[in-house]
């Protein structure tokens, strides 16, 4: 990423995260509802941008909780087909958080301030221990440029009159529910592997906000054990990405950098914010 590029996304980023609101969460429709013949194109409407993003490269604001951590962060995604993808986490000052990388059948993170390196690992798994949201490079594209799944096939679709949403069932198991803004269908929630996706604040039917929510709950409450909101800040769709930004070398990599387990990164918790300073009296 160009040096001006990336100061005048961080100087968008710290104007527009001070205005952020947590948005109260979809209730999303159940029941058999009514059947719904034009699914089929009212789906392919509503993923219509989104099936054509080969790349994706997006300064992301992260705020909330993953996995029962409190996150609160921002972090450079480079995403591109096939299964591959690079995150940095940015610190407030200094070297990166992470650097965390992948491409088909291999997976890297590199823990910059730990001096700490994770091999062997499929990339899903790695996001789960950091994030909670366990999803592969291709899952992660999909579900951040609003197509929820990747190559989505619709099999049936059902209307809620009274919520304006259409539900459409696709290949897998998976659930999206359509709402009909400013004439078209967007795909404005869905379901999938034990996850509710929500979206807002759509250009050309690709959103700039990803809310993920858990079915699991944080013990004792009714709470989501994850409730992660990404915002893209003026993501870049169908760039150039170098096949070596998916890749970390030893030659990358320092030479008193130490190998961990998935367990170890679990310890870790690289995410984590600093408690919020009590009020003072």
């Amino acid at each position: 990423m160009r040096p001006v590029r990336l100061f005048s996304r961080c100087i968008l980023l710290t104007v527009l995260s001070g205005c952020a609101s947590t948005a109260p969460r979809l209730s999303l429709p159940d029941g058999p509802g009514t059947p719904f013949p034009d699914y089929g194109p009212a789906f392919e409407t509503a993923v219509s941008e989104c099936r054509n993003v080969r790349t994706l490269d997006s300064l992301v604001r992260l705020r909330g909780r993953g996995g029962g951590t409190h996150i609160s962060g921002r972090l450079l995604a480079g995403l591109a087909a096939p299964a591959s993808l690079r995150l940095v986490w940015l610190a407030p000052f200094g070297a990166p958080g992470f650097v965390l990388v992948a491409r088909p059948g291999e997976a890297t993170l590199w823990l910059t301030r730990e001096a700490r390196v994770l091999r062997d690992v499929p990339a899903a798994d790695m996001l789960d221990s950091l994030t909670g949201v366990a999803l592969a490079p291709e899952d992660l594209r999909a579900v951040l440029t609003g197509c929820l799944v990747p190559d989505a096939q619709p099999t049936a679709g059902r209307s809620y009159d009274d919520d304006d949403l259409v539900a459409v069932d696709l290949m897998g198991g998976s659930v999206a529910f359509l709402r009909r803004i400013g004439g078209e269908h967007h795909l404005v929630a869905g379901t999938r592997d034990g996850l509710t996706i929500e979206y807002g604040e759509f250009r050309r039917h690709i959103p700039r906000r990803v809310r993920v929510l858990s079915d699991e709950l944080v013990a004792g409450s009714r709470e989501p054990l994850t409730d992660l909101t990404a915002t893209l800040f003026e993501p870049d769709i169908n760039v150039d990405i170098p096949d070596e930004a998916f890749v970390l070398n030893d030659d990358d990599l320092p030479d008193d950098v130490l190998p961990m387990t998935l367990d170890d990164l679990r310890r870790v918790s690289p995410l984590e914010a600093p408690p919020e300073p009590s009020p003072s009296r």
